[in-house]
């Protein structure tokens, strides 16, 4: 029986003991491109929407300049806010600007990647190809999947 306790509070212990650390990401110290993805086009109409995230560990504020697609006429990067109870969206003018150690978060609703004039539907499974333009950082070439649902995963 003495035993049996033992074993418990043993097994109580190990239980209660501390949670283990999840692993620490590593420190961001350049202008990184994370989860791009693109919506299917709505049908009938020639827009899309495309969504990613940008994080800037530079020492310096960066600034989104422009998109372009050979898929699109255009991309513009867009904003969308709340005007008491009407949803605004317009193109960020001069571009984006992303503070150093600062994410820019592109997702529905919010901060998003215009197509306008879409050569063909963009459709779930395929990739589009985007060139994004930054101040700083130069040219990044960005694969968009298209996926079906509207969270991106």
């Amino acid at each position: 029986m003495k035993q049996i306790l033992a074993l418990a509070l043993v097994a109580f212990a190990i239980a209660c003991g501390p949670a283990p650390t999840a692993p620490t990401q590593p420190e961001v110290t350049t202008l990184e491109v994370r989860e791009p993805w693109a919506a299917p086009t709505p049908g009938g109409v020639d827009i899309a929407g495309g969504y990613l995230t940008i994080v800037n560990g530079t020492e310096a504020d960066e600034r989104l300049v422009c998109a372009s697609s050979p898929r699109a006429g255009a991309v513009e990067i867009h904003e969308m806010s709340m005007d008491g109870n009407v949803m605004r969206m317009r193109a960020a003018e001069g571009g984006l600007v992303i503070p150093r150690g600062e994410t820019a978060f592109f997702q529905p609703g919010g901060l998003h990647l215009m197509f306008t004039g879409v050569t063909a539907p963009f459709t779930a499974g395929e990739d589009i190809p985007v060139t994004l333009t930054f101040e700083h950082a130069g040219v990044r070439e960005v694969v968009l999947p298209v996926r079906a649902n509207a969270t991106g995963h």
